[in-house]
């Protein structure tokens, strides 16, 4: 791996020169690396172990899925969908970056974060440290908090997915600044697939790092008729409330119960770990950010740009370079659907595209900003505005809720997301209806802009030239009587693609006594190659009251406006078009109650209310009752596998082994393992030997030859 090119990587007339210079820096870079320096450009790892042989960038190659288990022991990255599906492959990325923009002042990110590793270019985490679910804690040094519970909990069972939860509740922690809830222990888990031991015991594992309402534990306990105190979880009476127990020995009960605190990413319980939580090495925090270029297989190119007149360098001299941000669209193109692209440009670094400021007439966002920090930042714009500017920051910030998972809005950006230009993007139809606005930068400096209504001109395809760079996205605030509304129909409710989604906007004035639609924006995505304006539909409601007499003709209207064919991709004609019905009549009803709110309209019937409230899903309760019938020493007992606590950092039950050769023979599995490990899986071999046994000596029976035996024998001794 190349990684150099300081100066004037971005002026073409010194192309050979940069090269040059380039090829200087990877070697200074290899001999620090032999002496055991520590470079910048080094991708750092848990207590100071570095990685000094890098992926070459290739088109779709070079991810970090598969780069931690070329170390020894290091095989807890798991990769199965190669889809950002099955979440099995998450490792927590630690962030430091200090950006010095000319629009905001210094934006200094930290933030501890998971990603999908087998999206994730291993060259885009360059200046970041890595922890995978060996550097939190392991059976010889002492299991991480969250690992120990899990395993006591028995919410392990294969192994297979137990690191991609782990790594995701460490993630929620460590970016937490108070104990988190459980509805957001929830919505951070909401990616994980488990196929085996089931979801129930892995809540109740992540349940305690919930925060509580210590006023319930704290405050003088109610009492029972007979004076004994009641517990406020179960309701029953407390023993570790009164002053004796029924066995007249509390403290023996008590100290016999093992208890767990909630906890956050300062208030880890050291005792089941014996080492400091985490922290971010001080040789990256104190580097100096330099721009990067990266030559791979095949002539491809990665660069780093770190300001915004470097990134309209390198557009003008690479007109078709791809812009990378997150990499979740693009790494899915290059690894399923063949794309090259020979010159990639991360710009991640450059300050100018991550803005997020509050204006006069908007909100002005960045095209670099991720989605996950776009719902923080809206979060807090509608606390301080209130609700009478923000209908449509809440509308975004509701469709934001059931955008992907967590791990991918951490990475996804905004400008990646309209630049995709997908048909089924749940965010574009909302740009669209709020009236948004796209700037647009060329390579001279020049900044256009363009409303979102015209920036999609067909499939895949926007308003974007080769020497243009998408800048920003500025959200007009909403006027008073001015109400926005999201939709989205999917097959599950969290973690889906939409079948049809849809924002609406309408604003409401008064007229001679009686209250007028003077503006009105319906857009709907999923159902054609761009998202689709109901033009006619729009233009009949404009300058009549909302009323029930409307809805007809506006239907009628729909139909001809939003007309799907019977042989439409996607299928499910006939549901998908009354799905754009029902999306209106929602609208309407949901502008209906709110002008009733305000005294303006008529209320709604009961039967009609439930259309017009939010999804809410409560929290994940479940209980497991079992007989213990004892059958031996652990037959029957709810006792944790022995396994269960190798799982969790890095040694699943049973691990898929793959090989270039056809038919060849495995020499050894034990020649990277511990003495731990290795008595384990002798004792896992001599289980296997005594079921072969047994199995041919059943075969043996039911064949009644007994003249086998001497065979069986003989075989049994063969078996090393």
């Amino acid at each position: 791996m190349e990684a150099g090119g300081v100066g004037g990587i971005l002026d073409l007339r010194e192309k050979e020169r940069t090269q040059q210079a380039g090829e200087e820096a990877a070697r200074s870079l290899a001999a620090a690396v032999r002496r055991g320096a520590s470079p910048g450009g080094l991708l750092r790892r848990r207590r100071g172990e570095g990685w000094a042989r890098g992926g070459r960038p290739e088109s779709g190659g070079g991810d970090l899925r598969s780069r931690p288990r070329e170390r020894p022991g290091r095989l807890s990255q798991y990769f199965q969908c190669l889809y950002i599906n099955c979440y099995a492959c998450f490792v927590v990325i630690a962030h430091f970056l200090n950006l010095s923009s000319i629009l905001t002042q210094i934006i200094t990110l930290f933030r501890h974060f998971a990603i999908n590793a087998c999206l994730a270019p291993l060259y885009s985490l360059e200046g970041m440290h890595i922890i995978t679910v060996e550097g939190i804690g392991n059976c010889r040094r002492g299991l991480h908090p969250v690992q120990e519970r899990l395993a006591e909990a028995h919410g392990s069972q294969c192994g297979f997915c137990t690191p991609g939860f782990v790594m995701s509740m460490y993630a929620l922690l460590r970016s937490s600044k108070q104990p988190p809830t459980k509805e957001q222990i929830e919505d951070s888990l909401a990616g994980n697939l488990c196929r085996c031991t089931g979801y129930r015991p892995i809540i109740d594992a992540f349940g305690v790092f919930a925060k509580t309402d210590d006023s319930l534990y704290t405050a003088s306990p109610s009492e029972s008729a007979n004076g004994k105190a009641i517990c406020p979880s179960t309701g029953k009476p407390c023993l570790c409330r009164n002053e004796t127990d029924v066995n007249g020995n509390e403290s023996s009960l008590l100290s016999s119960v093992k208890t767990y605190l909630p906890s956050s990413y300062n208030e880890i319980d050291g005792n089941a770990y014996n080492e400091k939580e985490l922290i971010f090495p001080p040789e990256l925090q104190l580097r100096k950010i330099m721009p990067l270029r990266l030559n791979g297989f095949n002539g491809v190119r990665w660069y780093r740009p770190l300001k915004l007149d470097q990134l309209l360098q390198l557009k003008s001299c690479y007109p078709e370079a791809k812009l990378i941000i997150g990499n979740s669209e693009v790494g899915v193109e290059t690894e399923f659907k063949n794309a090259q692209y020979g010159v990639m440009i991360s710009v991640t670094h450059v300050p100018e595209l991550h803005t997020l400021k509050v204006e006069e007439d908007g909100l002005r966002i960045g095209s670099a900003v991720r989605l996950a920090q776009l719902q923080d930042f809206l979060k807090k714009v509608i606390a301080e505005r209130g609700s009478l500017q923000t209908s449509s920051c809440q509308a975004i910030l509701r469709q934001l809720k059931w955008f992907a998972g967590t791990q991918i809005r951490n990475v996804a950006s905004v400008g990646g997301n309209i630049c995709t230009a997908s048909p089924i993007s749940d965010l574009n139809p909302l740009w669209m209806s709020t009236g948004a606005t796209f700037q647009i930068i060329d390579v001279n400096n020049n900044v256009r802009t363009t409303v979102a209504k015209d920036f999609f001109l067909g499939y895949r395809k926007v308003d974007l030239k080769d020497d243009e760079v998408l800048l920003s996205v500025i959200l007009p605030w909403t006027r008073p009587f001015e109400y926005v509304k999201e939709f989205k129909q999917a097959h599950r409710r969290q973690d889906d693609i939409a079948l049809v989604n849809a924002g609406m906007r309408v604003h409401i004035t008064e007229a001679e006594g009686n209250w007028i639609v003077s503006d009105v924006s319906i857009v709907y995505g999923g159902v054609a190659a761009v998202p689709l304006t109901a033009g006619k539909t729009e233009s009949f409601l404009v300058g009549k009251k909302l009323d029930y007499g409307l809805l007809d003709e506006a239907f009628n209207l729909l139909k001809e406006d939003i007309p799907l064919a019977e042989n439409a991709p996607g299928g499910m004609v006939e549901f998908r078009s009354s799905l754009t019905l029902s999306f209106f009549f929602k609208f309407f009803l949901y502008v209906t109650h709110e002008m009733n709110t305000k005294g303006l309209s008529e209320g709604l019937d009961v039967a009609n209310m439930s259309a017009i409230q939010s999804y809410t899903r409560p929290v994940t309760t479940g209980t497991q009752g079992y007989e213990l019938v004892r059958q031996g020493t652990a037959v029957g007992q709810p006792m944790v596998h022995l396994s269960a606590m190798l799982q969790l950092p890095n040694f699943p039950l049973g691990s898929l082994v793959s090989s270039s050769q056809k038919m060849c023979p495995v020499l050894t599995i034990l020649g990277q393992l511990d003495s731990s490990k290795k008595r384990i899986l002798g004792q896992l071999s001599m289980m296997g030997r005594f079921l072969h046994l047994m199995s041919l000596l059943v075969l043996a029976r039911s064949l009644e030859s007994l003249w086998q035996t001497p065979m069986i024998m003989q075989k049994l001794l063969q078996i090393k």
